[in-house]
């Protein structure tokens, strides 16, 4: 990947991005420093792939309102592949409204207003899916660890990923299982022998 300057990605994102927010345009401003041009975009969304420790980075152009743990808007999307116990959706629910869980392909996005805070939220997901903090936890450890960012504090949290994602080829995907009504409905149907095959 080519290195990209501020400056390149000023003008990039100056003729670009008329109309977005400033503060989404200062993320993208970051993002392209940091990933490189993105792979698609849109007049509603850029979009980045494999990049760093991401299977995809979204940065929409529409900003969502979100309170916790302080208002602010979502607009950066990043997901990683990760299978989710079904029977734990209900936590991740319950900690962060902006945590996304597509069961079906595998994966856990979170959508918050940077990289660093979707990190936290991201680790903070695993922890309870893991039972090392339960939702109470996690939800009071989120608002502590925005506090120590506001005032400069080191917090490692928001940093890494504090767990590894699975190879490209891991199996986190979860096609489900073909409902049994219509699997017992088609064993009974019986075809007429003088019907065409």
């Amino acid at each position: 990947m080519a290195e990209i300057s501020m400056s390149d990605a000023h003008a990039w994102a100056q003729k670009h991005l008329v109309g977005w927010p400033q503060a989404t345009q200062g993320l993208a401003i970051q993002l392209i420093v940091k990933y490189g041009m993105p792979a698609d975009s849109s007049a509603h969304e850029l979009a980045w792939y494999d990049n760093g420790p991401w299977k995809r980075t979204v940065l929409h152009r529409k900003e969502v309102p979100h309170n916790f743990p302080l208002p602010h808007t979502d607009v950066l999307e990043q997901t990683v592949d990760y299978r989710v116990p079904p029977q734990k959706a209900a936590l991740l629910i319950q900690y962060n409204g902006s945590l996304v869980i597509d069961r079906t392909r595998g994966e856990l996005s979170a959508h918050c207003d940077s990289e660093s805070h979707n990190i936290l939220t991201l680790n903070l997901a695993h922890d309870i899916l893991r039972g090392e903090r339960d939702v109470d936890l996690a939800l009071t450890y989120h608002a502590q660890v925005i506090r120590g960012l506001q005032t400069h504090v080191d917090e490692p949290y928001p940093k890494k990923l504090r767990f590894k994602t699975p190879a490209p080829s891991a199996p986190t995907a979860d096609p489900g299982e073909e409902a049994p009504l219509l699997k017992h409905l088609d064993e009974t149907i019986v075809t007429p022998p003088d019907a065409p095959p």
